[in-house]
């Protein structure tokens, strides 16, 4: 995966890493990948997550999210750099609790959310609004609502795409080998 592409991630938390992995159809390789560059790629987190990185946006289906879910906590985000197209979402126990999506493309900058969203949700929302304008008074365009579902992932896992590699307290992922659709 290279920078200005799209990627998606999952991060479970509650069920054991060999169980989503085999509840998603992958096998752990072993081999290191730093930087999101195989199309799957996995790693843990402190907090008990467990990480799932793919340049495969399709594999984030509602039903499979349901299962590899089960038992646990899952938040999943898309990220498509080109378009600025975001998304995030929590699912539990097999049910979607809540999502926030930014579509890019749009000539309005807005968010669409649904369910109930978590706390942390407006303080994110107002601070990047805040950063906007303060950027948009010194000449520059940045589109906040962009990293909104981000950094409400983020909030939740502590993992955000773009920042690994820069954690010492992140070990580095290691390649995920597809063997099913599941």
């Amino acid at each position: 995966m290279t920078s200005g592409s799209s990627l998606a991630w999952v991060a479970v938390q509650g069920v054991a890493p060999d169980e989503l992995l085999e509840r998603a159809g992958f096998v752990d390789t072993g081999e290191l990948d730093e930087y999101f560059e195989a199309e799957h790629t996995g790693g843990e987190l402190p907090g008990g997550w467990y990480v799932i990185v793919t340049d495969q946006a399709e594999l984030l289906e509602p039903a499979k999210l349901a299962v590899w879910s089960a038992g646990g906590r899952l938040v999943a985000a898309v990220v498509h750099e080109e378009t600025e197209t975001s998304l995030a979402m929590e699912w539990r126990d097999g049910k979607q609790l809540w999502s926030v999506f930014h579509d890019g493309s749009a000539e309005e900058k807005q968010l669409a959310v649904e369910g109930a969203l978590p706390d942390a949700f407006e303080q994110i929302r107002r601070e990047m609004a805040e950063l906007e304008a303060e950027v948009a008074a010194q000449g520059g365009d940045f589109d906040a609502a962009f990293e909104v579902p981000l950094d409400l992932a983020e909030d939740i896992t502590g993992f955000r795409h773009d920042e690994i590699g820069f954690d010492d307290e992140i070990p580095p992922f290691t390649i995920l080998e597809r063997l099913h659709v599941a």
